[in-house]
C-alpha cells in the first residue's frame, strides 16, 4: 500500500501507516528510495503505483481557497493530483481518500463516500482516524476477492489455465475412473531408474492445484524437481493430452479414493511479462518481487472464483500451498 499526503498532514499519514503495517507492506511517500535521481517526481509516483495493490491519499486543511466569492479550507494541489494518478493507475476500488472533516471536496468527487476523521481535540491522531482506517480495511478485505483485471496477465492466465486444464481433465476424471500410471523406480545400488507402468481404478478423486508462494519457484528446470518421484498419468480430451501427478499413496488395481496434483506452469508466462514490465520502467528486484507476489495472489484468487462459480461448495479442486508437495511425499 502507498500512502500520500502533504508534508502538514505527515503526521497523519503516519498514523495511518501505524494502523495497516501490521497487515500489509506499507510505503509512506517519504521513505527513502522512492525518488530517485535523474527521474521525475511523475515518473517516480507512476511506478510506485505500478508496485502497489492500494493507495490511499491523506487530505487535511492546508490551503484556504475562494471559489465563487467563498473561501474554503482545502487540500494541497499535489495530493488532489496524487489521487487522480492512483484512481488511473489502481482503479477506484483500490485508491481511497482519508479526508478531515471540514476540507472542500473537489467537485468531481461531490457525492461518494469517503472515509473521514475528526481532527482530535487530545492530539491522539491515531485514535481519530482508526475508525476510518478500519473502513477501509474492510473495503480492502472485500476487493482482495475480487480478480483484479490489469496490464500483467494473471487473470487471463487463470481463466485459461481454468478453462483448458480443469475443466477438460475434471469431465474427464469424471467418466473415465481408471488411469494408466507411470512411476519411476531406482534401479538399485548403481544408479539409474526404470519406468513401472500400471493401471488403478477409483470411485472418487480430488484434483490439487499446487499454487506457489513466488513464481521463481517453479522455473522449467525446478518443476520436475518439486514433483519428484510421485506418479504421473494423463487424460486426453478430443487431441490434447492434460498430465499430471498423483500422490504416492495411490496403488496399483482400485483405489477408493485418489488424489491429483497438478502445478500450473502457466504462471511463467507471469515472469516473463515483469521482467519486461520491470526493463521498461527500469524496476529494482524488490519491485519485480512485489510484482511477482501480486500475479500469484491474483491467479490464486481468480482461479478460487471461477471454481466458486463452476462447481460450489461441493468442489473437488482444492487450491494448495507449495507445501502440500511435501505432504504428498515428493
Amino acid at each position: 500500500m502507498f500512502i500520500g499526503s502533504s508534508k502538514e498532514g505527515l503526521t497523519t499519514a503516519e498514523a495511518v501507516q501505524r494502523f495497516f503495517k501490521s497487515r500489509m507492506d506499507v510505503k509512506l511517500w517519504t521513505r527513502k528510495g522512492l525518488f530517485h535521481l535523474n527521474t521525475s517526481y511523475l515518473e517516480s509516483i507512476l511506478h510506485e503505483l505500478g508496485v502497489v495493490d492500494f493507495a490511499i491519499l491523506v487530505v487535511t486543511p492546508d490551503d484556504a481557497v475562494t471559489s465563487r466569492g467563498l473561501t474554503y479550507l482545502a487540500a494541497r494541489d499535489n495530493v488532489v493530483f496524487e489521487h487522480g494518478l492512483s484512481l488511473g493507475r489502481l482503479g477506484r476500488r483500490r485508491a481511497f481518500v482519508l479526508h478531515e472533516e471540514g476540507v472542500k471536496v473537489i467537485s468531481d468527487n461531490a457525492g461518494i463516500v469517503m472515509a473521514t476523521y475528526k481532527k482530535p481535540g487530545d492530539g491522539d491522531l491515531f485514535a481519530a482516524v482508526r475508525p476510518a482506517c478500519e473502513s477501509i480495511r474492510l473495503a480492502i478485505a472485500d476487493e482482495l476477492r475480487r480478480p483484479e483485471i490489469g496490464i500483467l496477465p494473471s487473470t487471463s492466465l487463470a481463466v485459461g489455465y481454468f478453462d483448458s486444464f480443469i475443466s477438460n481433465v475434471v469431465r474427464e476424471l469424471s467418466a473415465r475412473r481408471h488411469l494408466t500410471v507411470s512411476k519411476k523406480e531406482k534401479a538399485g545400488p548403481t544408479g539409474g531408474s526404470s519406468e513401472l507402468e500400471y493401471e488403478l481404478s477409483y470411485d472418487v478423486f480430488s484434483l490439487h492445484i499446487v499454487v506457489p508462494y513466488s513464481i521463481s519457484e517453479i522455473t522449467k528446470h525446478s518443476l520436475p524437481i518439486k514433483v519428484g518421484d510421485l506418479p504421473s498419468s494423463h487424460v486426453k480430451a478430443g487431441e490434447r493430452k492434460y498430465t499430471f501427478h498423483l500422490l504416492n499413496t495411490c496403488a496399483p488395481g482400485h483405489n477408493a479414493a485418489i488424489s491429483v496434483i497438478d502445478i500450473p506452469d502457466t504462471l511463467l508466462a507471469s515472469r516473463k511479462t515483469i521482467e519486461l514490465t520491470s526493463g521498461q520502467f527500469k524496476s529494482s528486484a524488490a519491485s519485480q518481487e512485489v510484482l511477482e507476489r501480486r500475479e500469484i495472489q491474483n491467479f490464486r484468487h481468480t482461479l478460487q472464483y471461477l471454481l466458486d462459480k463452476e462447481y460450489g461448495e461441493e468442489c473437488i479442486v482444492k487450491i494448495e500451498p507449495m507445501d502440500f508437495l511435501k505432504q504428498a511425499g515428493s
